[in-house]
């Protein structure tokens, strides 16, 4: 059986001196895990495809445990993401999140779109780059299933507060009665953060990636979001944020 879809390369592993795995997230079956033989050979017609971040149409045949990649046309390659070692951190940690949360078989249009348009965004100048971090992290957190509740309490939906706490651990906002019984570490927020938010959530990234915030307020909501991620996706670490962080105090 063979098989075609468009897909953008989310990671790609050795196997040999000349072929790779490639994991794909494509726009009709979700994640695709598939070999692209001579992929590793410069002069292989897989080799151009054969990169992370490539964004083409993929045809594939149906394998006995790993499906194998016959040809690829390439739509964007977004190389110069690859020139640049700070886009190259932040496009290489929306990759991994990606990878973390779709599964095969699975579509998530939504998703694929979204991060097409970041790809795109960090190949072409942008002035903030940590805001569509961001940005990319609460859609994608969004877009499956874990949006943290923001409008009422998460444990008994009270909608007063005289303080705003958000507990990563229930998930979201916790009221005053409830925190002392049901959340452990409760982190203050202000009401301008979950503005920020909501407002991101039924935002398009590309108009996200304009609105201008005060730096303190995205630092402490970058931070807070990254330990979300983190529990929810039960993930202890992600290298590619390492890589990051790393790269910021340069």
């Amino acid at each position: 059986m063979i098989y075609k879809t468009d897909a953008v390369v989310l990671r790609k592993n050795k196997i040999s001196d000349s072929d790779v795995i490639l994991t794909l997230f494509s726009r009709k079956l979700g994640k695709i895990r598939a070999v692209a033989k001579g992929g590793r050979k410069p002069k292989s017609k897989l080799s151009p495809a054969s990169h992370i971040f490539v964004f083409g149409e993929f045809i594939i045949s149906k394998g006995r445990n790993l499906d194998n990649i016959s040809s690829a046309h390439i739509y964007e390659s977004f190389y110069k993401i690859r020139e640049d070692i700070s886009k190259l951190a932040y496009a290489s940690y929306f990759s991994e999140l990606c990878d973390s949360v779709i599964v095969e078989g699975v579509t998530n249009n939504r998703l694929f779109d979204t991060l097409l348009k970041t790809l795109s965004l960090i190949t072409n100048k942008v002035d903030n780059l940590e805001l569509v971090k961001l940005g990319f992290q609460l859609k994608l957190l969004d877009y499956s299933g874990l949006r943290p509740q923001l409008t009422k309490c998460v444990s008994c939906g009270n909608t007063k507060f005289q303080r705003i706490r958000f507990d990563i651990h229930q998930g979201g906002l916790t009221c005053d009665d409830c925190f002392p019984n049901y959340s452990k570490n409760p982190i203050i927020i202000n009401s301008t953060m979950v503005k920020l938010m909501q407002y991101i959530f039924k935002t398009d990234i590309i108009t996200i990636s304009k609105i201008k915030i005060n730096s303190s307020i995205l630092e402490k909501l970058n931070n807070v979001i990254d330990r979300y991620m983190g529990f929810h996706l039960e993930k202890k670490t992600f290298k590619s944020l390492e890589f990051l962080n790393t790269i910021k105090k340069i």
